[in-house]
């Protein structure tokens, strides 16, 4: 009798651990996980080292979270309402109120950074308007980043004094991510010296996107290319080089050194300047970028809405001249006459047709991963005795060098350096969905480009605008 005694009260032991063990060790909110600092928030260093996400907590005692589990983002997709709330009641990694705010207040702090993941809102800050759904065209480059765990979309940017562009910037950034999987992509930004809280809405929405189950990674410099204490395209070359440090399998000792075997080995690198936006133009860039194989591939940028290229010193056609004439007097005249000496390349661009150039930028390039990597190539300034040229043209040459001269300019997307010059812009060159048939996801026979594997045979230096001349192209 005592011994089935010591029986019952054994499997009532038993029974109790159990229940003890399956409240602490399994609860989907494990404190362990919100404090052991697996994400620092400030230094860029670290990032949570599983897919699975917390469940989501409730913003109020009477509000019922909403459940989004880790990978459904299909699901979330179709419910921008969903996704929105659970942005906001999702348990973040830090006190988010201790971040230091020099120059913003938290409040508008957190105006900034909700208006950001509300791709929807533009009432907050009047920006751009974008489509509001990602066509069907683009989910290939969803499911290829799928097929493994890690990291294939690396967005690099450098900043400064940029609150103005960042509620349409980063919102359309951050919803490219959410579609191609926050767990695939991986965000570097460099910021620098800014005093309009540039680096304060960063770093909030770092510990966002962290808790999305995406890597950001957060630097600043004193770097001032226009300060006269650097040449200034050595100054940019170095600002570049820095936002894609974290490529790099180890880096120094204030880098995370695990970092090794996080991208994959087709990674992308998709570089943005401080630009309106809207996230097809990111889209459509990579898929040009992968559909045709490129290893460099650049939208367009525009000034005075939509009527004037801008990165004309550093573009260079596949004639080895600069997008449009500009003769010995430097005047804009001849600016509305692209590629005026290239009859392939202005017969597609008058097409919104992809087309090869020598070099470009356009205010957002994606340059294959691996290159960078491997310090095959990296952003530079001129040589002694070299042309002074701007980093991108002195990219583009040690590309061709390398054998990686598949350089693509893609005139279906345009974007411009304010929200109310990217509305002129849009209104002038479109939409890139008023050139492209979103509904095909595959690149139709008239896309694609003829590479040619030799670069011009002259390739034309531009140190002033006033001092044309011709050099090798390698």
């Amino acid at each position: 009798m005592r011994s089935r005694q010591y029986q019952v009260i054994l499997a009532a032991a038993i029974v109790a651990f159990g229940l003890w063990f399956l409240m602490v060790r399994l609860h989907p909110i494990d404190s362990n996980w919100l404090h052991n600092g697996k994400v620092t928030i400030l230094d860029g260093t670290k990032s949570p080292e599983s897919n699975q996400q917390p469940a989501p907590v409730a913003e109020k005692p009477d509000e019922k979270p909403i459940a989004v589990p880790a990978g459904e983002w299909d699901a979330s997709w179709k419910n921008k309402e969903a996704w929105f709330k659970w942005l906001k009641s999702s348990p973040t990694l830090t006190d988010e109120s201790t971040l230091p705010t020099t120059h913003i207040s938290h409040e508008d702090v957190s105006k900034y950074v909700n208006s950001i993941l509300d791709f929807e809102d533009n009432a907050t800050f009047e920006r751009l308007e974008c489509p509001s759904k990602i066509p069907s065209r683009y989910n290939p480059m969803r499911a290829a980043a799928g097929s493994s765990d890690q990291v294939k979309y690396f967005f690099a940017l450098d900043l400064y004094q940029s609150a103005a562009i960042i509620p349409r910037l980063m919102s359309s950034i951050i919803e490219a991510i959410r579609f191609l999987g926050p767990e695939h992509c991986a965000i570097s930004v460099v910021e620098g010296r800014s005093e309009d809280g540039t680096y304060e809405i960063l770093a909030t929405l770092k510990s966002r996107v962290e808790a999305m189950g995406g890597r950001f990674f957060l630097s600043t410099s004193d770097i001032n290319p226009l300060g006269g204490d650097y040449d200034r395209i050595e100054a940019l070359a170095t600002l570049r080089n820095m936002a894609l440090h974290p490529l790099k399998a180890r880096g120094p000792s204030n880098w995370n050194d695990k970092i090794e075997g996080i991208y994959s080995s087709d990674a992308i690198i998709i570089f943005i300047n401080d630009i309106a936006l809207c996230p097809e133009d990111i889209l459509e860039l990579v898929f040009q970028h992968v559909g045709q194989d490129a290893h460099m591939t650049c939208s367009f940028d525009w000034i005075y809405n939509g009527s004037l290229f801008y990165d004309v010193w550093v573009s260079r056609s596949l004639v080895g001249d600069t997008f449009f004439e500009i003769p010995h007097d430097a005047s804009w005249a001849y600016s509305k006459d692209m590629f005026w000496n290239d009859p392939i390349g202005k017969q597609r661009y008058e097409a919104y047709q992809p087309f090869q150039v020598y070099s470009c930028w356009g205010g957002m390039v994606t340059l294959d991963a691996a290159p960078f990597a491997e310090d095959k190539v990296k952003f530079r300034a001129s040589k002694p005795g070299e042309c002074y040229m701007g980093e991108p043209t002195l990219l583009a040459k040690d590309m061709y060098r390398h054998g990686l001269g598949k350089v693509l300019a893609v005139p279906a997307v345009n974007v411009a350096y304010s929200d109310k010059e990217a509305v002129g812009t849009k209104l002038t060159r479109g939409y890139v969905g008023d050139h492209v048939d979103q509904s095909k996801s595959s690149l139709g026979q008239d896309e694609l480009v003829s590479w040619k594997s030799a670069p011009p045979g002259m390739v034309k230096c531009l140190p002033n605008f006033d001092q044309p001349s011709w050099v090798d192209p390698v």
